[in-house]
């Protein structure tokens, strides 16, 4: 069902990157579909993230529009998803991840057992380098 997100959270989020983070680097959030909050940090950052839009990606890549952009959204929602460390560690690896939001929608889309890990790992995978209420973002260190 629809969760009820506070866009805040969000906000303050994105600017802490726009005056925090330099470079071009990738960033991990939750995909949804289009017309939603999905990708909302590499939209108002600029920065790549390991999906974009979906239909927007499927158009620019209309010789094989899906196969590609499916596999990514399928490696993010694994990626949130789960609690196998190989699985994460392949899927950081493959898209060369630097950065992993965990907000409210990616805590209204995917399961506690794979959003524990995030607490779990810290300091052995990835690290807080900002916080507010709910909102975290790692920095991987793998």
């Amino acid at each position: 069902g629809d969760k009820t997100i506070t866009l805040s959270y969000d906000y303050k989020a994105i600017r802490w990157i726009q005056e925090n983070i330099q470079g071009t680097p990738v960033i991990m959030e939750a995909h949804d579909t289009e017309y939603r909050w999905g990708n909302r940090i590499s939209i108002y950052t600029g920065l790549p993230s390991v999906v974009g839009w979906n239909w927007h990606q499927r158009q620019q890549r209309a010789i094989n529009p899906w196969e590609g952009v499916f596999e990514r959204i399928d490696d993010v929602n694994e990626f949130y998803s789960t609690d196998d460390l190989i699985t994460v560690k392949t899927i950081l690896s493959k898209y060369g991840v630097d950065y992993i939001i965990v907000g409210e929608l990616e805590r209204a889309l995917y399961p506690d057992i794979g959003l524990n890990k995030f607490a779990e790992y810290a300091g052995k995978l990835w690290q807080s380098v900002y916080r507010d209420g709910t909102t975290i973002i790692y920095k991987v260190i793998i």
